[in-house]
């Protein structure tokens, strides 16, 4: 199965700052044995939102091949969340890290992506595709560096996800226009080395 997961911070909580919360979420799922990384995007300065009276968060999306069922899957990446102690208190607000689980997908024989879909197997516990990722420029900008987000069959509620940007980017221009790629050695490092570890 193969999962695209957004990571997300504005506080580095335990760490030295919010790129190492990114870092070490990513080097902690890989570690857990819940999958492997086989591509990453740079790292992005996004603005709060939802709730706009907090700092600038970053953001980033990787692809992970998993053999996990998806409800496991969901639980490896909660585990990553608390290891950073994540505490949900408001809505939309600050928080040491995000791990989200975007979309899932399996495979056909000649490499075609099938979305898996919830269709409510899992309740409220784990709704893939995620609900609200097409409407996110947070997710969608660094899910669009992705090589495997053009990949045949990767889609999001039917459409791809450079589709799904573009619409966004014509409606929302200066919410797009916010996220920006940044430096960040910690990240850029490993990506130079082509792994997270």
């Amino acid at each position: 199965m193969l999962a695209f997961v957004g990571l997300g911070s504005n506080m580095p909580g335990e760490v030295a700052s919010v790129d190492a919360q990114l870092v070490r979420a990513a080097s902690l799922l890989e570690d857990s044995g819940a999958g492997r990384i086989v591509e990453h995007s740079r790292m992005y300065a996004t603005p709060p939102w939802g709730v706009y009276e907090q700092d600038e968060f970053r953001n980033a999306v990787i692809a992970v091949e998993t053999e996990l069922e998806p409800l496991d899957f969901l639980h490896a990446c909660q585990d990553v969340e608390q290891a950073a102690r994540r505490v949900r208190d408001v809505r939309w607000g600050p928080r040491t890290l995000d791990v989200d689980v975007l979309a899932l997908f399996s495979f056909l024989s000649d490499a075609t992506a099938v979305p898996i879909t919830s269709d409510g197997a899992w309740g409220e516990e784990l709704i893939v595709p995620h609900p609200y990722a097409h409407q996110r420029a947070f997710v969608l900008v660094p899910w669009a560096d992705l090589e495997l987000a053009g990949a045949p069959g990767v889609t999001l509620k039917g459409r791809g996800v450079h589709q799904w940007l573009e619409e966004l980017a014509a409606a929302e221009q200066e919410e797009v226009a916010g996220v920006q790629a940044v430096e960040s050695a910690q990240w850029d490092v490993r990506l130079s080395r082509g792994s997270l570890r």
